[in-house]
């Protein structure tokens, strides 16, 4: 069976449905495709925190909103954990592991049984995704994964079905911009924010700013590297927002490269 088909009657058979919801390509493509199955019986529900970037916010609710998909959007405030403050290498599991609750309790006052998340078949196969544990614990479903659909899979479907973000660039929370075993506040995660929206209001999507205390170093795809280094108000763009050294990375971006 074809792969969509196969997703399409995984979600149907659940009646009901929750999707974790964030605005990037995977929990985009299977709200959307939880919506064709389900109509109103499928739903969105997206965690706010500070962790969370204001513009993926808002694009994020703007696509739920074009298509008339249902949707909650729960606040919630990591900084009562001291467990992700700390920032250890568990820090996903724990920010997972409170979402996931957030959820469940969404998903209960509605009267549904199953949590999606949007975890893909590649997701699956990596050795670090510790919030991966969370969701497990707390019984949530991962039909993307179920149905074998890979990262590519899931780009050329959410073209063909012509949902928008079927070439977003990967995005990852804030909190993965600091390294692991410096202290998460909301200073440093409203600086990163700012300093990677200095790159996006010149049109530079899928850009990283690694926090390491006065030096900014920026992650970026290669074709982005000739306008970084001769775009002196890129510098003092971020440089203004407290950090003394911006740094280019010359190995560009890398998802996870802070692991």
């Amino acid at each position: 069976m074809d792969k969509l088909e196969s997703l399409k009657n995984k979600l149907s058979s659940y009646g009901k449905v929750c999707v974790a919801y964030s605005g990037g390509v995977d929990s985009s493509f299977l709200i959307h495709v939880a919506y064709l199955a389900l109509g109103d019986n499928a739903m969105a529900v997206m965690i706010d925190s500070p962790v969370l970037p204001r513009r993926d916010k808002a694009d994020a609710i703007a696509i739920l909103e074009r298509l008339g998909i249902p949707y909650e959007v729960v606040e919630e405030n990591p900084f009562e954990s001291a467990d992700f403050v700390a920032n250890n290498q568990m820090r996903c599991y724990f920010c997972k592991q409170n979402n996931y609750t957030l959820i469940k309790e969404v998903a209960e006052r509605n009267g549904i049984q199953y949590i999606a998340d949007g975890q893909n078949a590649d997701d699956a196969q990596s050795a670090h995704r510790p919030g991966m544990k969370a969701g497990q614990e707390l019984g949530v479903v991962s039909p993307l994964n179920e149905c074998g659909l890979t990262k590519d899979d899931i780009r050329k479907y959410s073209k063909q079905l012509g949902v928008i973000t079927w070439n977003k660039p990967a995005k990852a929370c804030l909190s993965s911009r600091i390294p692991y075993g410096t202290e998460i506040t909301r200073e440093r995660l409203a600086t990163v924010e700012a300093a990677e929206e200095v790159l996006l209001e010149r049109g530079m999507d899928g850009c990283r700013v690694r926090w390491h205390g006065t030096i900014a170093r920026i992650e970026a795809p290669r074709e982005y590297f000739d306008t970084i280094v001769n775009s002196p108000e890129i510098t003092e763009g971020i440089k203004s927002l407290g950090f003394k050294y911006i740094t280019l990375d010359l190995e560009g971006f890398r998802s996870g490269s802070m692991n």
